[in-house]
């Protein structure tokens, strides 16, 4: 049985259902059970603010599913009877509360690049000199700059498991998904109702925890593309940067579900655009046994070649010749039997899975 989120709850005055598909931005909820009408408590017991933007969801849960199902069918190692352990009535649905920072940065960058330059050289003996190639690191110094935009997980209680906080903590910012924020965007009296939460943190607090460092891994990334292609040694960079704002509040989708196989448990995690996703998957170990297998015997031939060595001690040259260049041979071949049949294997097993998924309906 799949874990659930212990969110919000309301408890409905008239009927006592507990509900947590609601909007907690409104000063009323709804009873879905009775239709009762009742006051928010979220909103009676401390100031709640509105989210400024909305990232809808342009993914269903049926898109979710297939995402996971993708997923487990393509990835090698999984057991084959992964399916009969998914229970997909037990998918969540859920906007988070986020801050956005925009802003723009400055980097001035120094390092040391590689060129290759020909010396005069002196024999050992120093009977002839010659030219060779040698490598030389100049030092080499440069700019860049550039505008960011990333989300950061404004919550920080223990209502959402740890995986689901990790994969959101920080999120890159997808401008044309974002919408100004209204409640009935939320959907929430769909029967596919998102579970939502509110903030619980402070802007600034986010921003010490992940805006520093978010900002200078970027500007360093983008420093180091101008050196593309170049060796380089003792990268240093210097990043400074210019915030828009104090961080606006959003809500952003995502998906997920948990597992149980073989009593352990495992899940998977997407956003609601469907551009990121993230998962834990049990491991078929006589899968993982049958390809280590074929492994090691790559390794037992590619450490064969001492017996050229061997049949020169014993026999003469020519007989290490002759067992080098068989060793040689039969290293080729058994690579590519053993490649061949690890290929098959994982192949033979990708394809059980797709059909034990296509058998879900």
């Amino acid at each position: 049985m799949a874990e659930t989120l212990e969110l919000k709850q309301v408890v409905c005055p008239a009927c006592r259902t507990a509900f947590s598909s609601f909007n907690p931005f409104e000063t009323s909820v709804k009873c879905p059970v009775c239709g009762a009408v009742s006051i928010n408590p979220l909103i009676t017991a401390k100031k709640i603010p509105v989210p400024e933007r909305l990232i809808v969801f342009r993914t269903t849960e049926k898109d979710f599913e297939q995402s996971m199902i993708n997923n487990l069918v393509n990835r090698d190692y999984v057991p084959l009877d992964i399916f009969q352990c998914i229970n997909t009535e037990n998918v969540i649905k859920a906007y988070l509360p986020m801050f956005l920072y925009e802003g723009r940065y400055q980097s001035s960058w120094t390092c040391k690049v590689a060129y290759e330059t020909t010396e005069l050289r002196a024999s050992s003996d120093g009977t002839k000199v010659k030219n060779k190639t040698v490598k030389r690191f100049a030092p080499q110094s440069g700019t860049s700059q550039g505008n960011f935009a990333f989300l950061c997980l404004a919550y920080e209680g223990k209502d959402i498991p740890e995986e689901l906080r990790s994969f959101s903590a920080q999120f890159p910012y997808n401008t044309m998904a974002s919408k100004e924020f209204d409640p009935k965007l939320l959907d929430l009296e769909s029967g596919d109702s998102p579970m939502t939460m509110a903030l619980d943190t402070d802007a600034d607090l986010v921003w010490t925890k992940y805006g520093d460092s978010l900002v200078n891994e970027l500007a360093s990334d983008n420093a180091r593309q101008q050196l593309s292609g170049e060796e380089i040694k003792d990268f240093h960079a210097s990043n400074s940067y210019d915030l828009k704002h104090n961080g606006r509040l959003v809500l952003a989708p995502f998906w997920f579900v948990y597992y149980t196989y073989n009593n352990q448990r495992y899940y998977y995690i997407m956003d609601g655009l469907g551009e990121n996703n993230t998962m834990s998957t049990p491991v078929d170990q006589n899968e993982v046994n049958f390809v280590n297998g074929k492994e090691r015997i790559k390794k037992i031939v590619n450490w064969c070649w001492p017996l050229a060595i061997v049949m020169w001690w014993l026999i003469n040259f020519t007989a290490a010749i002759i067992t080098l260049v068989v060793w040689f041979i039969a290293k080729i071949v058994v690579k590519k039997v053993m490649d061949s049949q690890i290929q098959k294997h994982l192949d033979a097993s990708r394809a059980a899975r797709a059909d034990a998924a296509a058998k879900l309906g």
